[in-house]
C-alpha cells in the first residue's frame, strides 16, 4: 500500500511539473546558415530520430534529404500527418497515405519489424523567398495506429 501511495504521489508531481518524455530528447541542428536554420527534436517517447540535408546552401535550389529509422513495427500501411504553424499561428494540417496494402508507392512499404528504413530523396527547392519561423509536427502511423516516427521541425528563414 505504501508503494502504491509513493507511485501515485510521484506521478501527480510529474504531471504538475509539465515534464513529458519529449522534453528529454535533444534538439538537433540539421542546417544553420545566414539564410536558414533548421532544428528538430523527436516527439516519440521511445525513439529519437535523425535526418540531414546535403547542405544549407542547397535549400533554395534542390536540397537532398536523408533519414533513417529502425522499425519497431511492420508497415503494411503507412500514413503521414503534418501540422504546420507559421510564427506560432496554425496554418495547415495535412494527412496522406504513404503505403497502402497492395499499392506500395515507396521501397520501404512492406518492411518488417527490426528492419532499417533509409529514405534518401531530393526535395523541391524553395521558389518563394520565405521569412519567419515555421514549425512542423510530422507523425507517421502504421495500419495498427502504432506511431512509427514523430518529429518536431523548427525552421527559421532569415
Amino acid at each position: 500500500m505504501k508503494l502504491y501511495c509513493v507511485v501515485l504521489i510521484l506521478s501527480i508531481l510529474h504531471l504538475l511539473t509539465g515534464d513529458t518524455q519529449e522534453d528529454y530528447w535533444p534538439v538537433h541542428t540539421a542546417c544553420d546558415s545566414d539564410k536558414i536554420q533548421v532544428r528538430y527534436r523527436s516527439c516519440d517517447p521511445i525513439q529519437d530520430v535523425g535526418f540531414s540535408f546535403s547542405s544549407c546552401s542547397d535549400i533554395e535550389t534542390q536540397p537532398y534529404l536523408k533519414a533513417s529509422i529502425l522499425l519497431r513495427q511492420s508497415i503494411d500501411e503507412l500514413y503521414v500527418y503534418v501540422d504546420l504553424l507559421k510564427n506560432k499561428s496554425f496554418v495547415i494540417y495535412h494527412n496522406e497515405p504513404i503505403c497502402v496494402r497492395n499499392f506500395p508507392r515507396f521501397s520501404f512499404c512492406g518492411k518488417r519489424r527490426g528492419e532499417m528504413v533509409t529514405i534518401q530523396t531530393s526535395l523541391p527547392g524553395l521558389r518563394v523567398p520565405l521569412k519567419g519561423e515555421y514549425n512542423f509536427k510530422v507523425r507517421v502511423i502504421n495500419q495498427n495506429d502504432f506511431q512509427i516516427a514523430c518529429v518536431y521541425v523548427m525552421a527559421t528563414f532569415r
